[in-house]
């Protein structure tokens, strides 16, 4: 495998970690049991900065290189790349939902895990759709050449929770993801 491809999967493999630390508090927030709405707050965060405004650009020039060299459609990444364009707009509306309930704002409970149970079902199908039905095509199909003209055109970005060195606005999400 491509060291891209290693990295957007290794990308997946944190995503689900930040997405079982969501699912864990949407449950206390169910069972009205005492959540950690600032730690979920951060880990919404990160999901703004990084898979919307990194990761997914960077599927998106991957996507659109196999189409633009391999053929003009594929069902799965035509999807996949409309799937990139809306999930800001769904990550925004689930910050917004944590900052008024942080805020002491009225809220429905039920409101508030309405949407953060959307947002953990729409990452968890979109990533599985990527590494079972798009990335073994894209391992398959890309040449040596193909990966080196990707990489060519990519600015690289580190993760600011799961890279090098945690960013300071990130240490108390990181501190409660590897206590699990």
């Amino acid at each position: 495998m491509n060291s891209i491809l290693e990295k957007l999967h290794r990308d997946h493999i944190n995503f689900s970690k930040l997405l079982a630390f969501l699912e864990q508090q949407l449950h206390l927030l169910k069972d009205c049991k005492i959540s950690n709405l600032d730690a979920t707050l951060d880990a919404v965060r990160y999901m703004k900065e990084y898979p919307d405004y990194i990761h997914h650009p960077l599927e998106d020039i991957v996507f659109r290189y196999f189409l633009e060299h391999y053929g003009s459609e594929h069902e799965n990444i035509d999807e996949l790349l409309h799937e990139h364009e809306g999930m800001p707009a769904l990550t925004e509306r689930l910050l917004e939902s944590l900052q008024n309930a942080l805020a002491g704002l009225p809220q429905e409970r039920e409101e508030l895990c309405t949407i953060l149970e959307e947002y953990i079902s729409v990452q968890r199908k979109h990533m599985d759709q990527e590494e079972v039905h798009v990335y073994p095509v894209l391992d398959s199909n890309f040449s040596k050449k193909d990966w080196q003209e990707i990489d060519n055109d990519l600015a690289r970005a580190e993760d600011p929770l799961f890279g090098e060195k945690v960013q300071e606005s990130f240490q108390r999400l990181f501190q409660h993801i590897m206590s699990q």
